[in-house]
This record gives C-alpha cells, sequence and structure tokens, in this order.
C-alpha cells in the first residue's frame, strides 16, 4: 500500500484534553511544526515544550517509540500481510491510540470523544492481529485485524492485545532459539510474588504452536505508563554518569517517596534471573491522565532476556562470569557489580526460592514439545538457578561469593 506524503492539520490529545495542534506528516509519522500548544500540563512527559515551535525532534521522538518497529521479530510477514511498506504505517489507522497510555491524535474537523474511542473498553478483531502477527503458515487477516491497538506495541518481540471477559492480555511471543524468554517471564513473576515484590503476573500458553507469555494490562483509560527515558530527559543528565541516582531523585521530587525500594527489587530480580535487558524502555512510572499527577513506579515486567536464553548450552556452565547487565544507562558491567547498587537485602527472605529450580524444570519440560529445549539445557537452566538463588543468600549473610 503507497502512503503518500500528505500533511494534516492534526491534534494531539490526552483523553479528551487538546494538547497541541500542528502540520503533521503521514509518511513520516510525525509533525513538522506545533503551531499551538493548548495544554502544556498535559504534553507527554519527556517532550520539550521550550524549543516546540522550531524543534519538533523530542515530540517526533516521542510519536517514534509508539510504533511497530522495524527490527520486530517476523515484521516482513507481518507487512506483506497487512501491504503496508512500513509497519509505522498502521500507526494513524486507529489515531494512534493505544492501551499503554490515553494519547492520540485527532485529525482537524473531526469531532470525537474518548469514552467511544479508547481500547480500554472498545472491542476490536484482537484474532485478526494477532493470527497477522503470530502464525505461521498462510493467513490473509479480515479488514477490521488493522483496527486494534495493536499497531502502538513497540519492541522486539511479537506481541498483541487479546480481549478477554476480566481485561485486556498481552500476547507475546519470543525468538526461535529456545522459546525460553517466555518461561523465563514466568519464573521473574513466580520469584517477584514469593519475595513481595511489586511486579507484573506473567503465565505460559500456546498460541498458534508456540509459546507465549501472558500479563495482564496493569493501566486503565485514567492512567498512563511513562518510561524511565521519557523521565529522565526531564532534567538530561550527564551520558558519562550513571542515572540510577538521578532517576531516584526525579521519582522522589515527584513523590514517589518507595522509589529507591522498588529499585532495590528490579535489581535483585535482574541479579537472579541475570537479566541483560532492563533498558531504559523497561523501566517506568504511571501517571494519573486526568491529573498528570505521577502515582507510583510501574510493576516490574519485562524480564524474559535472562538465564543464558541466546547462549549454547555448553557456554551456561560459566555464563555467570560475563559482563552482560544493563540497568538503565548502563551497559557491559557484570551482575555482581548490580547487586552492589542495592541499599539493602535484609527485607528479602530468599529461603521462599528453595523449590523454584524444580519448579523451572518442571515448567520447561511441560513445554518441551513446543520449545525442542533438551534434557542437558534444561537441566543446566535449573542448576544455574540454583547457584543464583544461592550466591544471593550468602551476599545477604556477608560472605564472599566470588569463589562459589
Amino acid at each position: 500500500m503507497f502512503i503518500p506524503h500528505l500533511t494534516k492539520k492534526m491534534t494531539l490529545m490526552h483523553r479528551d484534553v487538546k494538547v497541541l495542534s500542528g502540520d503533521y506528516d503521514t509518511y513520516t509519522h510525525g509533525f513538522r511544526r506545533v503551531r499551538t500548544v493548548h495544554n502544556p500540563r498535559h504534553i507527554p512527559i519527556g517532550v520539550s515544550e521550550d524549543t516546540m515551535d522550531t524543534d519538533v525532534k523530542s515530540l517526533n521522538y516521542w510519536l517514534f517509540w509508539r510504533g511497530i518497529p522495524d527490527y520486530r521479530v517476523d515484521v516482513e510477514r507481518l507487512k506483506r500481510r497487512f501491504e503496508v511498506d512500513d509497519a509505522k504505517d498502521l500507526l494513524e489507522m486507529e489515531y494512534a491510540l493505544s492501551v499503554s497510555d490515553n494519547y492520540w491524535l485527532c485529525p482537524e474537523n473531526e469531532e470525537h470523544r474518548y469514552k467511544r474511542l479508547n481500547f480500554f473498553s472498545r472491542p476490536f478483531d484482537h484474532e485478526g492481529f494477532a493470527k497477522a502477527m503470530f502464525r505461521s503458515d498462510h493467513y490473509d487477516p479480515p479488514k477490521t485485524a488493522w483496527h486494534t491497538p495493536d499497531n502502538t506495541l513497540c519492541g522486539y518481540h511479537r506481541k498483541a492485545w487479546m480481549r478477554k471477559s476480566d481485561g485486556l492480555e498481552l500476547y507475546k511471543g519470543s525468538t526461535g532459539f529456545h522459546q525460553q524468554e517466555c518461561i523465563n517471564e514466568w519464573l521473574a513473576s513466580e520469584i517477584a510474588m514469593r519475595l513481595g515484590m511489586h511486579a507484573v503476573k506473567y503465565e505460559v500458553k500456546t498460541y498458534e504452536h508456540q509459546l507465549v507469555s501472558t500479563c495482564y494490562n496493569f493501566l486503565d483509560e485514567h492512567s498512563d505508563l511513562v518510561t524511565a527515558e521519557n523521565v529522565l530527559k526531564t532534567v538530561n543528565p550527564g551520558k558519562k554518569e550513571f542515572w540510577i541516582d538521578i532517576f531516584i531523585d526525579i521519582l522522589e521530587s515527584h513523590g514517589i517517596s518507595d522509589a529507591s525500594d522498588r529499585l532495590d527489587e528490579q535489581i535483585i530480580l535482574d541479579y537472579l534471573m541475570m537479566n541483560t535487558d532492563r533498558h531504559l524502555q523497561n523501566h517506568g512510572i504511571i501517571v494519573d491522565a486526568d491529573t498528570c499527577e505521577w502515582l507510583s513506579m510501574a510493576p516490574i515486567f519485562d524480564t524474559g532476556t535472562g538465564l543464558g536464553c541466546f547462549v549454547k548450552t555448553p557456554e551456561l556452565k560459566d555464563y555467570e562470569k560475563r559482563r552482560t547487565c544493563k540497568f538503565l544507562n548502563a551497559k557491559h558491567f557484570s551482575h555482581e557489580d548490580l547487586l552492589s547498587l542495592c541499599a539493602s537485602l535484609n527485607r528479602f527472605d530468599f529461603s521462599v526460592l528453595s523449590d523454584m529450580p524444580q519448579l523451572f524444570l518442571d515448567k520447561m519440560v511441560r513445554y518441551q514439545d513446543q520449545t525442542g529445549i533438551p534434557n542437558e539445557r534444561i537441566e543446566a537452566l535449573a542448576t544455574l538457578l540454583q547457584r543464583r538463588i544461592i550466591r544471593i543468600q550468602r551476599h545477604q549473610l556477608g560472605m564472599d561469593s566470588s569463589s562459589f
């Protein structure tokens, strides 16, 4: 489908609040110029208001992360099925509506009420898009599949929202290597639940003959998710410094008093899971969409990329020695260094995790027909998790774990 360069008058809305209006390019999926700022309070966090009359880069960068990226797994197949050259061509099909926040784009001279438009409560063809995203054999999606909140789902893995009787459930795939990430998501959420952490609950299911992790949306039509990247843009920290203390200071200055405790939970969970992908989009806060008040840190989500899910089985034995950690803006450091950032381990009872290696092993065996993970790898992964638990217990007791 050819998308011509077409400039339209467009208004960025926040629920029913007009935020800003300007000239919008449907080819580049961004504003060429902002002509009027209607309500500065509702400008997305991290978007600069000061230079908006001359520089729309920060606004368009925020919009960029609203669409399906070109690096999505199987994105070429998805584009063929929807007959688009760029997956972001789907962005305006439904006013750039999302179920991660309550912003949307309204063309000039169109009148809409958010209550009727939003996908938090409005029905959509969830199966149509999900099959287009996940099905490996031939599939021609119906036109209704173009009109879903999945058009604004960013991220590397295949994913789709499914409407269930008790809410919106996100189906998220994994890579073809071992499909281990889906089971990792379940494992991380089980660990978090036992330790009393504020985290999203994940389950493992099969969809279209492959493994998916599933979780329910923790947002609604009165709350927005704002990524750590956009939070940090409010102060523009220096590139050479580690941003964890800056991030905590920003959150505390906005009334999120338990920011340090919540980050400790992320650090501990990432240490246990050896997560390698806690980048700036995988932290966040929740904001009141009506008042713009900062409410809390978002629950921990996206912890699937860990426990050596991308390495070969023989490499798992020495995997703990690798400097693969990523946290906020820091990269290529050890998980031992990550744990040193935790303020205190004393409030956690790690003995409640004693049976988790066996439960992890049982879960991998249960889905072995779908994943093809060999027994040797399953046993090595369970052993790796057991070592992680013992290591953190030794740290809690003040014992040296470097030789363990």
